[in-house]
């Protein structure tokens, strides 16, 4: 039987309906799709922009705060929100006083001094600090950048997808509440935002991040559905340079003004208006522990470390800087008392050691002289006291004693202490002549008897440690709690030590002379902050190259532009003048290597599947002897024919103590 042909038009119609229908359907979830995809990674991008901007702020806050006067431990991080202004409308985003490292919380933005951060999903940013960078328990400079340094340094890192890199401190967009499902390093957890202080940080962090900060592990990336974290993270590599900066900024401020005051002519009685500089240090392992370096100063020895011994401590092997001996008694000093002004004499006299040889002691009577019974006397003694230029030292005052008492009262009346003057004269074998004198109480004057007694006590320690080489200084301090002396190499003109005195050197002629530093060939002393190591050794080290950069390790002293080593340099695997590096070339396009030798002349560079280019100056010029150094890091570029060389890595930061 035939079918109706109306039914069979309508079948097919209602078969077209259908495709339509499923047609549109796929369109519109395909169109759903590709508008999630697109919201997605807008939102990554815009946690990107954010992270970055808290990154940068927070960089810029521990630069800034490292650069102000009294702050004692410059470089170190501030601690996370406070647990307890967690979503205060007044007082959140503010760093909590203290904190417990490793440490996780919210980004302290308040403190630092943005916006109130937020990603895309609305919610505050999180932040993470490894072990050591917050705080005042350990030490932060240069060295640190090594976990291997060997120092008290801030040496915790993070590790950041199972690798354990350079990373201190992490900023974390949290992304909005999910429901954690339970996978490998994830913990199932239903996320919640509530407001009520302290906030668990499994609400806003997941799987590896939202586990107990202790273990200092975290990760960007994981299981698809439990895991919505963006992370940025902060390197010592990033953060150092700007802490560098700051630190020669508070050197020249703080440290240099202290230097300059050490040994002036007022002070150490030599004549002219120019200060004197200890003796440099020869250079060697400056680092505590494997350290081999005593910090001693050495006549003779005119470039090295800074003299940064100490001698108010008791020697140990852990700290070869601890010279308790180094300050000595020279030949035939101690003198006995005398009596200067002649009005009067010593009746008697007896002086002895006291203390092993620490402290000088005389007793004994003095007249006034019949003839002038109302002058005055005044006693007086000198001592000589051996390698006081050898370091950084001062005169404590409370170390000279002398005293007097009526001598019918003795021993029962107690002892009067006089007033006590002095004057240091430096002299050329780096040892200093102390003169002490007080005038004493007139026996006539007093109603005394026929004779007064006498006491004057000399300590050795009166030759002291300068204030620079205290930790607890308000002022200077932080150079040494946070060891900037290991990485302060010291330069000092000769005729501006104690073998030439007056100190004086002449312009042109015998002072320093520091490559673009006004005025030219001026300079009295330096000082050279080492940054990171460029060279990618190992620090603490016996080499200088490890430190300094080019003619700086020489004594042809620059000061150029401060730029810094990229993550990665090529391995140099040729001979010297003759480089060559695994590296893949495009014209134009820089990359930096390591150079394993010094050259010697002209030289050539080999990349990936090219031959030998000519390696040369941007100006075309043929290289010249020790351009490159062993060990030293160069940025170059191909321009098509051969390589230029553009610019060299350079972190030296030159600190000028005086100049004429």
């Amino acid at each position: 039987m035939r079918r109706p042909v109306h039914r069979q038009r309508g079948a097919a119609l209602l078969a077209l309906v259908a495709i339509f229908a499923l047609g549109a359907t796929w369109y519109l979830l395909s169109r759903l799709n590709a508008e999630t995809g697109l919201a997605a990674a807008a939102a990554k991008a815009r946690n990107a922009r954010v992270l970055d901007q808290a990154k940068m702020a927070l960089i810029g806050y521990v630069a800034s705060q490292a650069n102000m006067k009294f702050e004692n431990r410059p470089g170190a991080l501030p601690c996370p929100e406070a647990p307890g202004y967690f979503d205060s409308s007044s007082q959140d985003g503010q760093t909590a006083s203290g904190c417990t490292l490793p440490v996780v919380g919210r980004f302290p933005w308040r403190t630092i001094g943005t916006d109130k951060l937020v990603d895309a999903a609305g919610e505050p940013l999180w932040y993470v600090i490894a072990s050591g960078w917050a705080g005042t328990n350990t030490v932060i400079n240069s060295d640190c950048a090594s976990p291997a340094s060997g120092m008290a340094c801030a040496t915790g890192r993070l590790s950041v997808d199972g690798v354990t890199n350079d990373v201190i401190a992490l900023i974390i967009a949290p992304g909005p509440a999910i429901k954690v499902s339970a996978s490998a390093n994830c913990a199932a957890w239903n996320q919640t935002r509530p407001t009520a202080a302290p906030p668990d940080w499994r609400n806003y962090l997941e799987c590896e991040n939202a586990s107990s900060p202790a273990d200092m592990t975290f990760a960007t990336k994981g299981p698809s559905g439990s895991f919505n974290d963006q992370l940025v993270t902060i390197t010592v590599g990033e953060l150092m340079p700007a802490i560098e900066a700051a630190i020669a900024n508070r050197i020249q401020r703080e440290i240099v003004p202290a230097l300059n005051s050490v040994y002036t002519p007022a002070g150490w009685g030599f004549a002219g208006t120019k200060p004197l500089y200890p003796y440099a240090a020869p250079f060697a392992n400056p680092g505590p522990g494997a350290g081999t370096s005593s910090y001693l100063g050495t006549a003779g020895t005119y470039q090295g470390l800074l003299p940064f011994n100490q001698t108010n401590c008791t020697a140990s092997a852990s700290n070869p800087r601890c010279l308790p001996s180094l300050i000595s008694w020279h030949a035939g000093s101690p003198t006995s008392a005398v009596e200067t002004l002649g009005f009067g004499y010593i009746q008697t006299q007896s002086c002895s050691w006291q203390t092993f040889g620490e402290v000088w002691q005389c007793d004994g009577e003095y007249h006034e002289d019949t003839g002038s019974p109302t002058k005055p006397i005044v006693l007086q003694m000198t001592a000589r006291f051996n390698n006081v230029a050898m370091g950084l030292r001062a005169i404590d005052a409370t170390k000279m004693v002398i005293a007097a008492r009526d001598d019918t009262c003795a021993p029962g009346c107690a002892w009067q202490s006089q007033t006590v003057s002095y004057a240091v004269t430096m002299n050329t074998d780096g040892s200093a002549t102390l003169v002490f004198s007080a005038t004493m109480p007139n026996v006539d004057a007093m109603g005394w008897g026929t004779y007064a007694q006498f006491h004057i006590t000399l300590d050795r320690k009166v030759v002291t440690d300068h204030s620079l080489l205290d930790t607890a200084d308000s002022t200077t301090g932080w150079f040494a709690s946070n060891e900037w002396f290991r990485v302060a190499y010291y330069a000092v003109a000769q005729r501006h030590t104690a073998t030439t005195l007056p100190p004086n050197c002449a312009t042109g002629t015998n002072c320093l002379t520091v490559a673009n530093v006004t005025p030219s060939g001026a300079q009295r002393a330096i000082l050279i902050l080492a940054g990171q190591s460029i060279n990618g050794n190992a620090r603490p080290s016996s080499a200088l190259t490890d430190y300094l950069e080019f003619g700086n390790r020489t004594g042809s002293y620059e000061k150029q532009t401060i730029s810094h080593l990229k993550a990665n340099a090529f391995a140099d695997t040729g001979a010297p003048n003759a480089y060559a590096v695994a590296a893949s070339v495009s014209v134009g396009r820089p990359f930096q290597f390591k150079a394993a030798n010094a050259n010697t002349g002209a030289s050539t560079l080999t990349a990936t599947a090219m031959s030998p280019a000519n390696l040369v100056n941007t100006d075309g010029s043929s290289l010249t002897a020790s351009q490159l150094q062993a060990n030293s890091v160069a940025e170059v570029a191909y321009d098509g024919t051969r390589f230029k060389l553009y610019k060299r890595p350079f972190n030296d930061r030159i600190i000028v103590i005086g100049s004429n």
